[in-house]
């Protein structure tokens, strides 16, 4: 499914992250209205294999943003700068499924607005929500299970 969401600076880190080989995933609500759920959301949360990757902060670069790596207990990483705004989350941890590399090979291939992503499968959304207890995560459930109903439904064709 093609979604129309990204600025060009948005749409460039993206693309420079894919040519340098980054790996990372789409997670989250963004990940799960590419997928079909009827839900809203402003982030689009990143989760990346290896922080400390000089490509995320090359692509930041090349697609004139920020990328500022962060440090343990002081200051979480971030993306920024005036093409890349700030809807680009980090994500350091997903909480209820399992690490990075376990469950890259279960992304899903998807597009927005004609970049190639991989991005956390709906069941693995629904099981992080369902983790992290917060009732804001709880209230998005609903959607969530409705939209993989659909995924998951045959087809008569």
């Amino acid at each position: 499914m093609d979604v129309s969401a990204l600025t060009p600076g948005e749409r460039r880190f993206l693309e420079e992250l894919n040519a340098r080989g980054v790996r990372y995933l789409v997670v989250g609500l963004a990940a799960a209205a590419v997928q079909g759920a009827t839900i809203g959301t402003q982030d689009i949360d990143l989760w990346f294999e290896n922080l400390g990757d000089p490509g995320i902060g090359d692509a930041a670069r090349a697609a004139g943003g920020l990328w500022v790596s962060g440090s343990f207990g002081m200051r979480p990483p971030a993306l920024g700068g005036a093409t890349l705004g700030d809807r680009f989350d980090v994500v350091t941890h997903v909480h209820g499924i399992g690490p990075f590399a376990a469950e890259y090979p279960g992304a899903r291939a998807a597009t927005i607005d004609g970049v190639a992503v991989r991005v956390l499968p709906l069941e693995r959304i629904i099981a992080s929500k369902r983790a992290l207890g917060r009732p804001r995560d709880h209230a998005h459930l609903p959607a969530l299970e409705e939209a993989l109903a659909a995924v998951d439904e045959p087809t008569n064709e």
